[in-house]
C-alpha cells in the first residue's frame, strides 16, 4: 500500500509539472521580416522591448516580397509587407481586416491618433509603419573625377563606364528608364500602362542590357559595389546606409529615387501553433505586437538605427541622432527635404493591377537574345 501510495505522489507531482509547463509556456509569435541591417534595427527598437515587456518570444522568418508566403505552410503570425503585396494580399482576401481603433491608440496628448498617421497609411488590411527607398549608389572609388548624379547617369555607359547592378525584376527599373528618357515623374505610371511606354522602357534598359549584373539578394548591392563587381547598383537606401557606416566607399543618388511603404498585416489562416482549437489566440497577441511597435517612441527609435521613415508625424519629430555615430538621422531619411526634389512615390494599386504583366513583358525581355 505504500509503494502504491508513492507511485501514486509521484503520478500527481508529473501531472502537475506537464499542467503547470502547459499553463506557463512561454507564448510565441512568429514574423516575416526582411533579414539583414533592417531585421537588425528591428531586433534593437522593436522585437527585444516586446518580448521583455511581454515576456514572450518572437521568431523570425526571412522574407523577399510578394505574396506567396501567405498561401505556404509556413504561416507567420505577422508578415512586414510592401505596400503593394499588402494591396494584393488585401484583394484576394489573404489578410485579415484590421481594426484601426483597436491598434491605434494616441501616447501623445496633442492630438488624436489617427490625425498623427501621414494620409493613407491606415489601410483596411494593414498598418504602413514606415516608408524606405529604392535608389541607386555608385562606388567612389571608380569615379574620382566626374561623378554621377541624376538617373540619366546609370543609363549612359559612356560617360559613366562599368557593370551596373539591378535586381533581376521589373520593380523600379521600368519607372527609372522612362524618368531617364525624360519622362515628367507624374506621367510616369500613366505611360507604363500604354503599350508604347513599355516598349519606350524597355528601348532604354536594351542600351545597358549588356552591363547588367542580376542580383536576387538585397545584401549583394552594396557587396557588388564594394567587390568591385559593380560600378553603380541599386539598392534599398537601409542596405546602403549600413554599408557607408561601415566604411564601405559608397555614395547614393538620391535622383529618381522611388519611396515606398512597408506594412504591418495579420495572414487570415495565422493561428495560433500551439493551441488549434483558439484560433484568436495569435491573433489578439498580433494586434497587441503592432499596437506596441506603432507608438511613437518605438517608431522614432527604428529610425535612429536605420533611416527609414515612420508614418506618425510626432514620431518623425522625435528622432534624434544615430546611435554610434552621433549624426543627425532625420537628414537620411528618403522623406527629408533635400531628398525629394525628383522623388517618386511607388504607385501600389499600379503594381497590384500589373503584376503580371510586368512579369511577363521582362522575362521576356531578359530572355531575348
Amino acid at each position: 500500500m505504500k509503494r502504491f501510495s508513492r507511485l501514486r505522489s509521484l503520478f500527481a507531482l508529473f501531472c502537475c509539472f506537464f499542467i503547470s509547463t502547459a499553463l506557463f509556456a512561454q507564448e510565441e509569435l512568429t514574423i516575416a521580416t526582411w533579414g539583414g541591417s533592417y531585421e537588425n534595427a528591428q531586433q534593437t527598437a522593436l522585437f527585444e522591448p516586446f518580448e521583455a515587456a511581454r515576456d514572450i518570444q518572437i521568431n523570425t522568418l526571412r522574407y523577399a516580397g510578394g505574396i506567396d508566403i501567405l498561401k505556404s505552410d509556413l504561416m507567420p503570425d505577422i508578415v512586414d509587407m510592401a505596400l503593394e503585396d499588402a494591396v494584393l494580399a488585401c484583394d484576394q482576401q489573404l489578410l485579415h481586416k484590421i481594426n484601426i481603433k483597436s491598434i491605434v491608440k494616441t501616447n501623445v496628448a496633442e492630438f488624436k491618433a489617427n490625425k498623427d498617421f501621414v494620409e493613407n497609411s491606415l489601410l483596411p488590411c494593414g498598418i504602413a509603419h514606415l516608408s524606405y527607398s529604392t535608389l541607386i549608389a555608385y562606388d567612389e572609388r571608380v569615379f574620382t573625377g566626374e561623378k554621377p548624379q541624376r538617373i540619366e547617369d546609370f543609363f549612359d555607359i559612356e560617360r559613366f563606364p562599368g557593370k551596373r547592378a539591378l535586381q533581376k525584376n521589373p520593380a523600379a527599373v521600368l519607372e527609372w528608364a522612362l524618368m531617364a528618357e525624360g519622362v515628367p515623374i507624374d506621367q510616369v505610371y500613366d505611360l507604363l500602362s500604354t503599350e508604347r511606354g513599355l516598349r519606350l522602357a524597355f528601348h532604354r534598359l536594351d542600351s545597358i542590357k549588356k552591363d547588367i549584373v542580376w542580383w536576387d539578394n538585397a545584401k549583394q548591392a552594396a557587396t557588388l559595389l564594394e567587390t568591385g563587381k559593380a560600378v553603380m547598383a541599386s539598392g534599398y537606401n537601409g542596405r546602403f546606409f549600413n554599408a557607408q557606416v561601415n566604411g564601405a566607399p559608397i555614395t547614393m543618388i538620391w535622383d529618381a529615387q522611388i519611396i515606398d511603404w512597408n506594412v504591418w498585416v495579420i495572414p487570415k489562416n495565422a493561428k495560433s501553433k500551439k493551441d488549434s482549437t483558439d484560433k484568436n489566440k495569435n491573433i489578439d497577441l498580433s494586434y497587441e505586437f503592432i499596437r506596441f511597435v506603432t507608438q511613437t517612441e518605438k517608431m522614432a527609435r527604428l529610425a535612429e538605427i536605420i533611416p527609414y521613415g515612420p508614418s506618425r508625424k510626432s514620431a518623425l519629430k522625435r528622432i534624434g541622432l544615430h546611435a554610434e555615430k552621433g549624426f543627425s538621422m532625420r537628414d537620411h531619411l528618403p522623406t527629408a527635404k533635400h531628398h525629394l526634389a525628383r522623388a517618386l512615390f511607388r504607385d501600389a494599386n499600379w503594381y497590384a493591377n500589373t503584376l503580371e504583366l510586368r512579369n511577363a513583358r521582362f522575362w521576356d525581355w531578359l530572355n531575348k537574345k
